[in-house]
């Protein structure tokens, strides 16, 4: 049973730049497998809130305009006007006001 009022937002504009040597400019820490469970970060991360919710169609992602393209080979479910691309990142509340 979903509560409505639940709205799952990944965060996922980083740059990459603080898990260097692993991460890079077009592959950030949230695109890495790091548990050998064959799943980047981001896609661990939609796998465990869907479980909140019914499914794809009520996530939301917000990344920077360069990784979009990323985020959607990631999650193919994840429907597009749900993809929020930021053509600048400002840090964290930008993202979400």
């Amino acid at each position: 049973m979903m509560d409505n009022s639940l709205i799952p937002v990944i965060l996922a504009g980083g740059k990459g730049e603080r898990f260097w040597p692993l991460s890079r400019k077009h592959r950030p820490k949230q695109f890495l497998c790091l548990d050998g469970s064959g799943k980047s970060l981001l896609q661990a991360t939609a796998d465990r809130l869907s479980k909140l919710t019914v499914g794809p169609e009520h996530l939301w992602v917000i990344t920077s305009a360069m990784l979009a393209e990323g985020v959607t080979q990631q999650l193919p479910s994840l429907p597009q006007k749900h993809l929020l691309a930021e053509p600048e990142g400002r840090d964290t509340a930008p993202a979400v006001a």
